[in-house]
């Protein structure tokens, strides 16, 4: 598990911060509730007033593509990165953060990013 890189804002990729979704529009996921960071550190250097991030879950569908968050994530119950829904916020949107994912969970993130954005 990386550590937030020194002198920065405590924003960086594998963070778990609780955002304000609202408001959504169709089946975004809505209301206040924990997102994980995926930008990388460059966008988020970058690009200051804006984040990439994936709503979590805490319904285990049994889906592929839902990712289960380890590490020191800062959450109280088992939750699932949902890669289906990559979604550029605000950073005033995130409230704060409160943990860390693990490089397994990223690595495992990333394959779905790759696959649905076919890169």
């Amino acid at each position: 598990m990386a550590d937030p890189p020194a002198g920065r804002a405590a924003l960086w990729r594998g963070a778990v911060a609780w955002a304000d979704l609202d408001p959504v529009r169709g089946r975004e996921q809505a209301g206040t509730r924990p997102v994980l960071v995926v930008a990388s550190a460059g966008y988020l250097a970058a690009v200051t007033a804006l984040a990439i991030v994936l709503p979590v879950t805490t319904t285990d569908r049994g889906w592929p593509n839902h990712v289960r968050l380890r590490g020191s994530t800062g959450l109280d119950r088992p939750s699932w990165a949902m890669t289906e829904q990559p979604r550029t916020l605000a950073r005033e949107r995130l409230v704060r953060v409160v943990g860390l994912v693990d490089d397994e969970t990223l690595a495992g993130v990333d394959v779905y990013l790759r696959d649905f954005l076919d890169l």
